[in-house]
């Protein structure tokens, strides 16, 4: 993945997102009361509201790119009445000099980035081991339903037009999606276009992402292993339950107090 492409489309391609994942982790963390670690921050869209709402908050991320946007967007949200620390780090290697998380949270699919089986489960045990006892791991992936990954179509999938307050233009979002069942991996490609005054598009630009997807079976798999509770499975951000037809897995885990 470019990081530096990204950083610069991530807030527009989210900004087609309903606000309900953002409300959905703050209210985790409001409940669990700080401090809190945020793996995969990116760019503070989860991470300045938790901020805030008056949580200490501790954001990483591999990229830089992306931990620049975010440490502006935190300046320009100051002053918090909580707090912001970022800190780039591998989430598969994660050591931080603090383990007593009350909250961990890994948004936005985050945990898919990691494109092994061994990546995966290393993750999950960078989050468990810096909770405090009682405390809860909380993340979202998609669901592989049967429709998503053998659709073999290599049309464009619409995400939405929307508008750059920074620029002014309107761009139209896309997304081309290439699964591959044996290996669980999709090689996907987001795409940028501007919609020029005419009605016509240009491509400003093609992000590629590569992800590894997770059934719900290997995930209870993985938890286990890693010593944490499941405690809730939704599949919405309203907190509706998990079932097959859902879009989104949301799991609730703790570890053991």
């Amino acid at each position: 993945m470019n990081y530096a492409d990204w950083s610069q489309w991530y807030d527009l391609f989210y900004s087609t997102e309903s606000s309900e994942e953002v409300d959905f982790y703050v209210e985790e963390a409001i409940t669990a009361n700080g401090p809190v670690l945020e793996i995969g921050v990116g760019t503070g869209r989860i991470a300045i509201p938790v901020a805030q709402r008056g949580i200490e908050v501790f954001g990483v991320d591999a990229s830089l790119e992306m931990l620049s946007v975010a440490e502006a967007k935190a300046s320009d949200a100051s002053p918090l009445t909580g707090s912001l620390t970022l800190t780039q780090a591998d989430m598969r290697t994660l050591q931080l000099a603090r383990t007593d998380f009350s909250l961990v949270t890994i948004p936005a699919r985050t945990l898919l980035l990691g494109t092994t089986p061994e990546d995966q489960m290393d993750t999950l045990c960078s989050a468990a081991r810096h909770l405090r006892p009682g405390g809860k791991l909380v993340f979202n992936v998609f669901n592989p339903t049967p429709d998503l990954v053998f659709d073999d179509s290599a049309e464009p999938v619409l995400i939405g037009d929307v508008a750059d307050p920074d620029s002014g233009k309107t761009f139209q979002l896309s997304a081309i999606n290439r699964f591959d069942a044996e290996s669980q991996i999709n090689e996907a490609t987001q795409i940028v276009e501007e919609i020029n005054a005419d009605g016509t598009t240009s491509v400003v630009a093609r992000l590629p992402v590569t992800l590894r997807y997770l059934f719900p079976h290997e995930i209870f798999a993985m938890l286990e292993e890693t010593n944490l509770q499941v405690e809730a499975v939704y599949g919405w951000f309203d907190r509706s339950p998990f079932d097959e037809e859902c879009d989104e897995i949301i799991f609730v885990a703790s570890r053991p107090a």
